[in-house]
């Protein structure tokens, strides 16, 4: 079943001889510790795509663009997402809806906010990590070949276990890896980023709509608009249950490779989960690292057709990463 709403359980080492002697054991700490800097003493070579984005970033600055902010070269451009209300949740009448999703409700958004007009890309987090030093710890649940997604201890936002660009999703990302880019965006532009909210991101999701996926209600006639598990990953992953179309992606797509929504904001559903800011245990946008579980909204190019609808909500340990969890960004004015 694609996505369960139970997280993989850790792996444990199976396989591997105790060692015999004390010098078994030096040898195998420094193959382990070899192996650990191995995956983290990967430099990316960013030169190509810091000379095209500040290409484009000049370019922008010249023309600029109707309700887009874009502050610096190194920064994701965001889309200006005007107030409003809208009921937020599923009804009962939604054909796909769980058991237990939430129940709709009257919401407002009393303030514009600028969104993440994509999910941050891997250029974009591998030029954090380049700038900062930042040193993940999450475990990434990854691809291998097998239909679920495993914890390896080589996977990593480098390494997802399938070929990526710059121009793709970041993924294998944990709610602190998010809270970390965020913090070092703010220090970096001088203005204040943050992790969005449910409300605003359910939201923005909709752009107005009240069907349970922003284009409509059907699965099949959005593979245009979202890359999910469609009869491209049933070519591969046969017990797969995927939508009737094909979005042409198996794993991820590059952010952008599909139509927008009515807030002009792309992949709000499908290509990864998204981390927003709120504290699974209530509810609540709760600040701060002291709930150890979060939300994630969006779905996946991972995920069966039903999660991939505005209603749905997922979440996990905050520690956790999947090569399927991703975040975008929300500037506050």
């Amino acid at each position: 079943m694609i996505d369960s709403t139970s997280p993989a359980k850790d792996i444990p080492v199976t396989g591997m001889a105790l060692p015999r002697s004390l010098g078994a054991v030096a040898v195998l700490i420094l193959l382990l510790a070899g192996l650990t800097a191995w995956r983290r003493a990967e430099p990316e070579d960013l030169t190509g795509w810091r000379a095209e984005r500040l290409a484009a970033f000049q370019v922008w600055q010249a023309g600029g663009a109707a309700r887009e902010i874009w502050d610096h070269p190194d920064a994701p451009v965001l889309v200006t997402v005007p107030a409003g209300s809208f009921l937020q949740g599923s009804p009962e009448t939604e054909a796909e809806r769980f058991p237990g999703e939430a129940m709709q409700r009257p919401a407002t958004i009393r303030h514009a906010f600028a969104l993440g007009k994509y999910t941050v890309t891997r250029g974009e987090y591998a030029r954090f990590v380049e700038d900062s030093g930042y040193r993940s710890r999450t475990v990434c649940r990854g691809y291998a070949g097998e239909t679920e997604l495993l914890p390896r201890w080589h996977f990593s936002w480098r390494r997802p276990g399938f070929d990526q660009t710059n121009a793709h999703p970041v993924v294998c990302i944990s709610w602190y890896d998010a809270k970390a880019y965020v913090d070092w965006l703010s220090r970096r532009t001088g203005h204040a980023y943050r992790l969005p909210t449910e409300e605003e991101w359910e939201y923005a999701a909709r752009a107005g709509t009240a069907t349970a996926r922003w284009w409509g209600d059907d699965p099949a006639t959005g593979c245009g608009a979202a890359n999910g598990a469609d009869l491209t990953a049933k070519d591969r992953f046969t017990d797969w249950e995927v939508a009737a179309c094909r979005d042409g992606a198996l794993f991820t797509a590059p952010v952008g490779s599909y139509r927008p929504n009515g807030f002009s904001l792309y992949d709000m559903l499908g290509n990864v989960w998204q981390w927003v800011e709120d504290c699974a245990t209530d509810g609540s946008a709760e600040a701060g690292e002291a709930c150890p579980r979060r939300r994630m909204r969006g779905g996946s190019w991972h995920s069966h057709p039903r999660y991939i609808r505005s209603a749905v909500q997922r979440e996990n340990e905050a520690e956790i990463g999947f090569a399927a969890y991703g975040f975008r960004v929300v500037r506050d004015p």
